[in-house]
């Protein structure tokens, strides 16, 4: 019976165990922030119908994949139209987050309807969560990744 393992011993985890549960955990952060942007463009759709076009709302928010997938950002923008050769044509007019994980919203809600200084003033709070978390997620995978560097450069030197 001595053979046995006490049962409080934590599982054997590796370094690869762990970036792979950040990615996996940044994975579904990701699909919880497209479950909101999904959502928020669709309650957008359905405002507009409902209200006249000095009311449509013009603020637009998008995911934008970073580092070859391996993280995203949740950006925010106003939507504008420019006039070219007598056509219009849709542009974004991207809001700087600053430091932090919450945008300044102030600014660019300013004149907005309030149905949608509503929506966006709720998903922000629920996007900067999820912002935190990925930036704690960066931090441990980053610290395993300087980690196994180490691991690697000592391994060398005494092999």
């Amino acid at each position: 019976m001595s053979s046995e393992q006490p049962v409080n011993t934590p599982p054997n985890l590796t370094e690869q165990d762990l970036l792979h549960w950040t990615q996996a955990r940044c994975d579904h952060l990701q699909a919880q922030a497209k479950v909101l942007v999904d959502d928020y463009w669709r309650q957008l759709k359905s405002q507009r119908q409902k209200h006249s076009k000095s009311e449509s709302g013009r603020i637009g928010v998008r995911i934008r994949c970073r580092e070859n997938q391996r993280a995203f950002s949740i950006e925010w923008y106003r939507m504008a139209t420019l006039r070219q050769n007598g056509q219009t044509k849709p542009i974004a007019q991207y809001v700087k987050k600053g430091r932090g994980y919450r945008y300044p919203l102030g600014n660019l809600l300013k004149g907005e309807p309030a149905w949608e200084t509503e929506l966006v003033e709720e998903l922000e709070t629920e996007f900067a969560h999820i912002r935190q978390q990925l930036d704690r997620l960066g931090k441990i995978r980053d610290a395993v990744q300087r980690y196994c560097k180490v691991i690697d450069a000592n391994d060398k030197f005494i092999g």
